[in-house]
């Protein structure tokens, strides 16, 4: 394998965000502005509401849309600043919406067929009944009578996303009925289940099927090619590199289980020394990580980057891995 460097890590919707980053970014950056402009001519939704402004006022399918637009326009954007900086992956990849966005960001799928594939309810949409991701937090090496019940009544195992920074707990990815997760986390110790409001979108869910049988019919239609960055799976440590893999990717990510951990060996088997991750898509000083990571949201954590890739060695070329952004 080659050696990376750097890799790029999008996230998912995990509640996650602080907007006033992205609000700074998006006031200091033209590039920044710029993408958010493209993603509202494709979409219509403009970017106050992508930047989370009046988002508390709409319906509930409408703050799905927005939600999942915005994570991936704010990742896509904050991936094309850092590249005026000459930072480029040396690989990526992804976790849910994450795993769609790396796919574009790695040269597999144009940014417009993907920011059209999550305004398309149809493809995304989860159960009918308000749909939830939840984050678990388990004792290291036992799983406690609440949760060994809990894939019972519409809770299911979403993902394994390794332990929190102290080594104390296991961190679980949970997704299904809205409801049910809400009387897990009644019965769990309190903070031991945190649940992640308004998210409808199907990802790495077993009560996924009628969203695996819509996406199949959207992702026949995309115009998938081979990743140009190495691109790596978070459904097992594999890299892509095919543009039917990709593909498949997309179909599996609505149904099976992530594993955080199979993403970052296969990306520290690339030589890996230093990840980013982009955006507001997994919450800071939480999870473990067997490389160093900078958390990339706001414009202050930009010099936090340079300094990092400095410190671990990583070169900044501009002769690396390139791919076309401003469409």
């Amino acid at each position: 394998m080659t050696d990376a460097g750097l890799a790029f890590l999008c996230g998912t919707d995990l509640d996650a965000c602080d907007p006033s980053g992205l609000a700074a970014f998006y006031d200091s950056s033209p590039v920044l502005r710029h993408r958010y402009q493209k993603v509202a001519d494709w979409t219509g939704v403009d970017a106050e509401r992508l930047l989370g402004r009046g988002r508390d006022r709409a319906g509930a399918r409408e703050r799905a849309l927005i939600g999942r637009l915005a994570l991936a326009t704010a990742m896509l954007g904050i991936h094309d600043v850092l590249a005026v900086h000459k930072i480029r992956p040396g690989v990526l990849g992804g976790l849910g919406i994450g795993t769609m966005v790396a796919s574009a960001l790695a040269g597999a799928l144009p940014r417009e067929a993907l920011i059209r594939t999550l305004a398309d309810e149809a493809a995304t949409e989860g159960p009918d009944r308000a749909g939830a991701i939840a984050l678990a937090f388990l004792p290291a090496g036992e799983d406690p009578e609440w949760y060994r019940g809990a894939v019972h009544g519409g809770v299911r195992f979403g993902g394994a996303l390794g332990r929190d920074t102290s080594g104390t707990y296991r961190v679980v990815l949970l997704t299904g009925d809205g409801e049910a997760l809400t009387r897990l986390a009644a019965e769990a110790p309190e903070g031991a289940v945190r649940i992640s409001e308004g998210n409808r979108v199907t990802v790495h869910s077993p009560l996924g099927g009628a969203a695996h049988a819509r996406m199949r019919r959207v992702v026949a239609g995309l115009p998938f090619t081979a990743p140009a960055v190495p691109l790596c799976s978070a459904l097992e440590a594999k890299t892509l590199r095919t543009a039917d893999e990709v593909g498949e990717l997309f179909l599996r990510n609505v149904v099976q289980p992530a594993e955080l951990g199979a993403l970052t060996a296969e990306m520290q088997a690339h030589g890996t020394r230093l990840g980013l991750v982009l955006g507001p898509s997994l919450p800071r000083n939480l999870l473990r990580f067997p490389f160093p990571v900078v958390h990339v949201e706001s414009p202050a954590d930009i010099a936090q980057a340079i300094s990092a890739i400095l410190e671990f060695g990583v070169e900044l070329s501009p002769a690396g891995h390139s791919v076309p952004h401003w469409v």
